[in-house]
């Protein structure tokens, strides 16, 4: 008996009129809404235009309280397969490009070699069309945005060890010191919580010269000193009876000077607070807040929904 073929018949591989017209369908109707997602992008930039030739709007354009709110609305009402990391990703670029018609944009990034993955974490949150530099040094990061030549500095997470960021000190002190007027964390990294295989596996704070705004769910820095000697859990008890709900807390320690403090409390803590006068009835000296950051969404925010 002759063998017979296994090649598929001219009928299995060959589309049907019916769903080649189907697919043309389908494509016209992606045109079509690509082009209406285009139109909207540029009546979006229209506004934004707008915004810069009446003078409205003062400051500095770069607004993490604002974006973070935008982000939060649209994952909580993105439904379907399309991944809202994705859309995440969608609307960092978006929103940095809307910044960059109101004023230049570009970031200067702590990194202490090639590679420590602090210019991918920035890549990510700020997108790809953004100038970004890399310096060794925390000081370097904050000279610059002090000076004008970046609008934003990526700076490591503060920690115990001095030596931690490369400097003599934490570059938080400067701040505390007043020896970096005006600049403030305003943006914690990374936003997308959910971290995928390949991407930096790492947190960094983000400085402007500029005050943070509300987004409906913050976290601050206050810094202050302690008195010399004074163990971790006084100076947590210290926060905490001035009224503060303490997240996390740094120390650096210069016996026999005071103890310089780095609070992580919950809220938005203006200069006004009047927490912080309690701080310092309670034994703390210059008790200053330092900044603030949207707290980026949980990983269960980024799971897929139906």
């Amino acid at each position: 008996m002759p063998r017979r073929s296994m090649s598929p018949s001219s009928t299995d591989t060959q589309p049907t009129a019916q769903s080649a017209q189907s697919l043309a369908d389908i494509r016209a109707e992606i045109d079509r809404l690509d082009d209406a997602i285009h139109d909207l992008l540029l009546a979006r930039a229209g506004l934004v235009e707008r915004l810069v030739v009446s003078g409205v709007k003062q400051g500095t354009p770069f607004r993490p309280g604002r974006e973070a709110s935008i982000m939060r609305r649209l994952l909580a009402r993105h439904r379907g397969p399309f991944g809202k990391a994705s859309l995440i990703g969608i609307w960092r670029e978006l929103l940095v490009g809307m910044t960059a018609i109101q004023a230049p944009f570009s970031v200067v990034v702590w990194s202490p070699a090639p590679g420590s993955g602090h210019v991918a974490l920035a890549r990510e949150h700020f997108g790809t069309a953004v100038p970004i530099r890399w310096v060794r040094s925390t000081t370097q990061v904050l000279r610059a945005v002090a000076l004008g030549e970046a609008q934003a500095g990526v700076l490591p997470m503060p920690v115990d060890a001095a030596e931690a960021d490369g400097g003599a000190e934490p570059w938080w002190v400067s701040l505390l010191r007043g020896e970096a007027s005006g600049i403030s964390v305003v943006c914690r990294l990374p936003f997308v919580t959910r971290r995928p295989d390949g991407a930096p596996d790492l947190a960094a704070l983000v400085v402007a010269p500029a005050k943070p705004e509300s987004s409906g769910e913050d976290r601050s820095l206050v810094g202050f000193e302690g008195p010399a000697g004074m163990s971790r859990a006084a100076l947590a008890e210290l926060v905490s009876a001035a009224g503060f709900t303490l997240q996390a807390l740094v120390t650096r320690r210069t016996d026999p000077n005071p103890v310089i403090c780095l609070a992580e409390v919950d809220g938005l803590v203006a200069a006004d607070d009047p927490r912080l006068a309690a701080l310092e009835r309670l034994g703390a000296a210059n008790p200053t807040p330092l900044g603030a950051w949207p707290v980026p969404p949980p990983e269960s925010a980024f799971a897929p929904s139906v």
